[in-house]
């Protein structure tokens, strides 16, 4: 029993364990003292750049090889010229960079009550993904079974995540503003003696922005009349903030994905689809 138990726990390390390690980096970070941090910031932030540009490239990609194999012959030189070069890249690397730095800042403004949320998500993940391999490995070539899956995840869970973010952001207490002019709520509300560093910059422009969607959402009526402009402002910046998270968020898991299959690919250890195949083999068996 017990050695049944050691091997159940070192395939669940095997396979997610790089989700785990994704998450407790980002725990620290959440952590760390405003020095520690700010030493942390720019390694952190190349990390998590290049996770998420690692599962962006590869859905672009994925995307690509999928129109040009539907509309070009394969002897046509345009399949090299349009198979995605320097200005895929560029792109999904400026990507990777802002979500990365609003991963990051956001995290450290963060609320604890947050963190079952982020780590439901990842649950979420792994039981998604499991089940959808199941069910594309029966339709889709085994090369592109984890890319496909990682594409078709995307969608789903940063939405589920993004609403959960917005109703949980809207019962959390909030700071009472009304009856404030704008400027004086940020005075309140935003420090302005902070720590002069990159990371502190970025975390009071985060703060002021919170701040405002606040102010604007709770001073819409004045004088008995709705200030339809007001919340128009606080709520796109509701849900601005909180969907870029929940997407930044999730493209980081799936980077961390992509990033482990590219590199057991490049190790010639395709571990991807062993498990996949065993998954529908124990299925059959019940």
């Amino acid at each position: 029993m017990t050695r049944l138990a050691n091997a159940g726990w070192w395939l669940l390390l095997r396979r997610d364990g790089h989700l785990a390690l994704v998450v407790l980096l980002l725990l620290l970070w959440t952590l760390a003292g405003s020095g520690l941090s700010d030493l942390l910031l720019l390694p952190a932030w190349v990390i998590m750049a290049q996770l998420i540009f690692a599962g962006g490239l590869e859905a672009a990609r994925l995307r690509r090889r999928a129109w040009l194999g539907q509309y070009l012959q394969a002897a046509s030189p345009w399949q090299r010229w349009l198979r995605g070069g320097l200005v895929m890249v560029a792109w999904h690397q400026l990507l990777g960079i802002l979500l990365a730095l609003l991963i990051l800042v956001k995290l450290r403004l963060l609320s604890p009550v947050y963190w079952p949320l982020l780590l439901v998500g990842v649950v979420g993940l792994v039981l998604l993904r499991r089940v959808m391999r199941r069910r594309l490995a029966r339709h889709v070539v085994a090369e592109y079974v984890p890319g496909v899956t990682r594409r078709l995840l995307a969608w789903p869970l940063g939405v589920l995540l993004a609403v959960s973010l917005v109703v949980l952001a809207l019962w959390l207490p909030q700071p009472y503003l009304v009856g404030l002019g704008w400027e004086e709520a940020l005075m309140r509300h935003v420090p302005g003696d902070g720590h002069d560093s990159l990371l502190g910059f970025f975390e009071r422009l985060a703060r002021a922005l919170e701040v405002t969607q606040y102010w604007a959402m709770q001073n819409a009526a004045e004088r008995g009349e709705l200030n339809e402009s007001l919340v128009l402002v606080g709520w796109l910046l509701l849900l601005l903030v909180q969907s870029a998270f929940a997407w930044a968020y999730v493209r980081l898991l799936l980077g961390a994905e992509a990033l482990r299959g590219a590199i057991l690919e490049a190790l010639g250890k395709p571990v991807d689809r062993e498990l996949m195949d065993r998954e529908p083999m124990g299925r059959a068996d019940e």
